[in-house]
């Protein structure tokens, strides 16, 4: 199950769920509040959104499998590997957040902005649609919640295999905080040279390729397929 990032849809994960569709059943889903999903009557924190999706795991009968997880979907895949170990069997964590050197608004704006600049233009089409399907009252809320989550307090009670990818042009994710985010969980760390943060819409071939032997390793070959926010497969 590939797990977006702050308030975008399933959609910005798609070029990434598409080339690992090959070798595994890849599910792509949109986060409650945001996308397509149903809109709760306020935004959820990170554990009540880890809740969920456990949920849409154990109905889907996809629990066991793994996370790939990017931005502050890392947040959400790591709360659920952390509470619920049984749930996953293999978590990637790719571009992750939110670095404590950076957690404030004020942190946060340069890299934004830095990373405003480097979007292709299918990427902002996603970004503006989802932005304004979720609202700014909603999307302040879960930038609130994101910045409350401390990610390094749970990394170190996650017992399951964790690849951390970080692109060497990611502005929110320095060196120093990868490295940090492997070594709590225990995990490895994998850095593709010019990689953006939303790289698994940005870069998806050289995302599958680091992620495959890892996955793979860990998982087999469990099927193939895609199935996205709408429910339907290729």
């Amino acid at each position: 199950m590939l797990v977006p990032g702050f308030v975008v849809s399933g959609a910005y994960a798609v070029p990434t769920a598409v080339r690992l569709a090959d070798t595994f059943r890849v599910y792509v889903p949109d986060l409650p509040g945001f996308g397509r999903s149903r809109l709760p009557r306020r935004a959820l924190p990170v554990t009540e959104l880890a809740d969920c999706l456990r949920a849409w795991l154990r109905a889907a009968g996809a629990e066991g499998g793994g996370l790939l997880a990017n931005s502050f979907g890392c947040q959400v895949a790591a709360d659920l590997a952390a509470r619920y170990p049984g749930a996953v069997r293999a978590l990637v964590l790719t571009s992750p957040t939110v670095d404590p050197a950076m957690r404030s608004a004020a942190g946060l704006l340069r890299p934004w902005l830095s990373e405003a600049r480097t979007q292709s233009w299918p990427l902002r089409r996603i970004l503006a649609r989802d932005f304004l399907r979720a609202g700014p009252r909603r999307s302040m809320r879960l930038f609130r919640h994101a910045l409350a989550d401390s990610i390094e307090d749970r990394l170190p009670r996650v017992t399951v295999p964790t690849l951390v990818v970080r692109g060497t042009a990611d502005p929110f994710v320095s060196p120093q905080w990868a490295a940090r985010v492997a070594d709590l969980a225990g995990g490895r760390l994998v850095e593709l040279d010019g990689g953006l943060h939303a790289m698994v819409h940005e870069s998806p071939d050289a995302v599958a390729e680091a992620v495959l032997p890892f996955l793979t390793g860990h998982l087999g070959n469990e099927g193939t397929g895609c199935t996205g926010d709408t429910g339907r497969r290729s």
